[in-house]
C-alpha cells in the first residue's frame, strides 16, 4: 500500500494566508523525507478557512525543493477554468515538476463557486456531468494534437496551437474526485482514474463503488494511461485508543456539521438533479453520532488497530494509494497532528 498526504491549507479568517502557503511547501519537503509518495493539494477558491486557490503554482514551487514526491490536485475545480487555460497551466506545471503531476478534477457547473464566476445556477447535475465529459476530452485533445481541432456542444476550437505540451506522455494521469454513487462509473467510462472521497458515505461503501469502477474502465478513452483507484481517508493515530478518539473529536464533528449545513442549504436549490435527495442525505448525517462516524467514516485508533483496518481495506478494495489527512475539519491542534504523522510514518506505513 502506498501513502499520499492531503493538504487543504487550513486556516481561519484573519490568519496569515501567505505564510500558510510557504508552510505547505515546507510540509511537502518533509513529506518527501518521510517517504510519502505524493502530496495532494486542494483548490478551494472563496473559502477563507481553506485559502488555497492555485495548487498548480504551489506544486511547481514545491518541486524546486524536492526530487521524488509527486503532486496531485484534489480537486481542480474545472468550472473555474477555461479548458485551454487549464491545459496550458497543467502542461507548464508538469514541466516544472519534471513530470511529477497528477491532475484530479472536480467541481460542478451551477455550484456556488461557479456562480461567483457568472455561471448559471440553473445547470443541473446531469448537464454538469455532460460538460465535464466534454471538458476532459478538450484537455486530452489539447495535449495530444499538434493543433487542436474540436467540435462539441459547449466548446469549439479550430486549428489552435496549444502550447506547451506536458512532459508526461501522452499527458499526466487524469483522475476525478468521486463522492456520489454515479461518479465512479462516470469517471471510468470517460477514461479517468478516481479519488474516492468519503465525506458523505461510509468507507465500507467503497467496495461496491470500486467494483462498478473496474467494470466500466474504458481503455480507449484513457489513451493507454492506467485508471487508478485512490481513496482519501481521514486518519488519526495516537498512543492510546482514548487519545485517538478524543483528540480529533471536536474537529471531526465540526466537519460533519459543516457538511450537514452545506447539504441542507442546497435542498430545493436550482441545478440539483432529480435523483439527488439532499433531504435524505442531511437527515442521515444528522442522525450520526461520533461513534457512528468512528465506525463508518474515519479510521482512528492506535497504530496496531489502524494497521489492521487499512490491511482489511486493502484486501477488500485493492487500493493503489491511500491519501490521508490527519486534520479532518481543519481544527485538530497542530501538536496532535505532528504526533499523528510521526506515528503513521514510523508504525503504520512500514
Amino acid at each position: 500500500m502506498k501513502f499520499g498526504v492531503f493538504w487543504q491549507v487550513p486556516g481561519y479568517e484573519g490568519s496569515d494566508v501567505g505564510r500558510r502557503h510557504w508552510e505547505t511547501i515546507e510540509e511537502l519537503v518533509l513529506a518527501e523525507k518521510l517517504g510519502f509518495i505524493e502530496g495532494w493539494l486542494a483548490e478551494a477558491p472563496f473559502y477563507p478557512t481553506r485559502p488555497m486557490s492555485e495548487p498548480l503554482l504551489v506544486a511547481a514551487a514545491a518541486a524546486q525543493h524536492t526530487k521524488e514526491i509527486r503532486f496531485g490536485t484534489l480537486a481542480t475545480q474545472v468550472p473555474m477554468h477555461h479548458p485551454l487555460n487549464l491545459a496550458t497551466e497543467v502542461a507548464t506545471c508538469d514541466i516544472l515538476t519534471q513530470g511529477r503531476l497528477d491532475l484530479c478534477i472536480g467541481g460542478r457547473w451551477g455550484g456556488p463557486s461557479s456562480q461567483v464566476m457568472g455561471i448559471s445556477s440553473e445547470i443541473d447535475g446531469d448537464e454538469s456531468r455532460t460538460m465535464v465529459s466534454e471538458y476532459s476530452n478538450v484537455l486530452k485533445d489539447a495535449w495530444t494534437q499538434p493543433r487542436l481541432n474540436f467540435k462539441g456542444d459547449y466548446w469549439n476550437f479550430e486549428d489552435v496551437p496549444v502550447l506547451p505540451k506536458p512532459l508526461q506522455g501522452p499527458y499526466p494521469p487524469l483522475l476525478m474526485a468521486a463522492n456520489s454513487d454515479g461518479s465512479f462509473k462516470f469517471a471510468a467510462q470517460n477514461g479517468m482514474g478516481v479519488v474516492g472521497i468519503t465525506l458523505s458515505q461510509s468507507v465500507s461503501n467503497l467496495g461496491a463503488h470500486i467494483k462498478t469502477f473496474k467494470s466500466n474502465i474504458n481503455k480507449s478513452a484513457a489513451n493507454g494511461i492506467p485508471q487508478p483507484f485512490h481513496v482519501v481517508v481521514s486518519l488519526f493515530v495516537a498512543e492510546t485508543k482514548e487519545k485517538a478518539y478524543s483528540e480529533p473529536k471536536e474537529s471531526t464533528m465540526f466537519q460533519m456539521q459543516r457538511l450537514i449545513n452545506v447539504i441542507t442549504q442546497s435542498i430545493g436549490a436550482a441545478g440539483i438533479s432529480a435523483g439527488d435527495d439532499r433531504t435524505a442525505q442531511a437527515e442521515r448525517l444528522k442522525a450520526m453520532t461520533y461513534e457512528d462516524v468512528l465506525a463508518n467514516t474515519v479510521v482512528y485508533g492506535t497504530p496496531e488497530s489502524v494497521v489492521e483496518r487499512l490491511q482489511q481495506l486493502q484486501e477488500e478494495l485493492g487500493l493503489t494509494q491511500v491519501i490521508y489527512e490527519v486534520n479532518f475539519g481543519c481544527n485538530v491542534p497542530l501538536e496532535h497532528q505532528i504526533k499523528a504523522v510521526h506515528l503513521i510514518n514510523e508504525q503504520v506505513a512500514p
